[in-house]
């Protein structure tokens, strides 16, 4: 009998412990993001169902997918790219360039200005390394961008001597295809320099 009342004890409380559990994930549920998240919200952009969607309207969902962007650490995101390439390219190529730009203001820039700072406060050897390394990179993307070879090809030799002298120069007239073409790399850097400081 009393063994019985033990159990019963124990059953209620591991059953109140579980449904504070639930409460709390149901009531968080809307602060938690992940790259399934914010791949569902871009697949489910009201204007694919409507051309017609109204500007604002536009630009509150964009700030919900643009919000999800952020939240997400440099693993999300590469999980992200990697699980929804054909979700993030469909989203990408249905924004106006109005749209791409406050996307790349908001969730690009904020890596190039980490990476240009802690490129900054290196010694010049580690610098001219590093901006090698990203100059390489560019160069290797320019096969999938026709706008950033064409930006290249203009100008070979400015583009060399620019891009060494003022990556941020370079980054600020680059045409907006070519800003969402750097994300990957500018991420992929801003995450190893934050590692190197801890």
């Amino acid at each position: 009998m009393q063994t019985q009342r033990l159990w019963l004890q124990v059953i209620a409380f591991l059953v109140l412990v579980w449904a504070g559990v639930a409460a709390v994930m149901w009531l968080t549920e809307d602060y938690v993001f992940t790259p399934e998240k914010t791949l569902a919200l871009m697949s489910e952009s009201p204007w694919y169902e409507n051309e017609r969607h109204g500007h604002e309207q536009r630009m509150q969902h964009l700030d919900k997918v643009i919000t999800s962007v952020v939240k997400l650490d440099f693993s999300q995101r590469a999980r992200m790219r990697e699980d929804g390439e054909e979700t993030l390219d469909r989203f990408m190529k249905s924004l106006t360039d109005e749209e791409k730009g406050e996307y790349i203001g908001r969730v690009v820039e904020e890596h190039f200005q980490a990476v240009m700072k802690g490129i900054d406060k290196l010694p010049a050897d580690d610098r001219r390394r590093i901006v090698g390394s990203i100059h390489r990179d560019i160069k290797k993307r320019t096969a999938k961008n026709p706008e950033m070879q064409l930006l290249i090809d203009m100008d070979p030799v400015g583009f060399e001597k620019n891009f060494t002298k003022d990556m941020g120069l370079f980054f600020k007239e680059a045409p907006l295809s070519a800003k969402l073409e750097m994300a990957p790399m500018l991420e992929s850097f801003h995450a190893r320099m934050q590692g190197l400081r801890r």
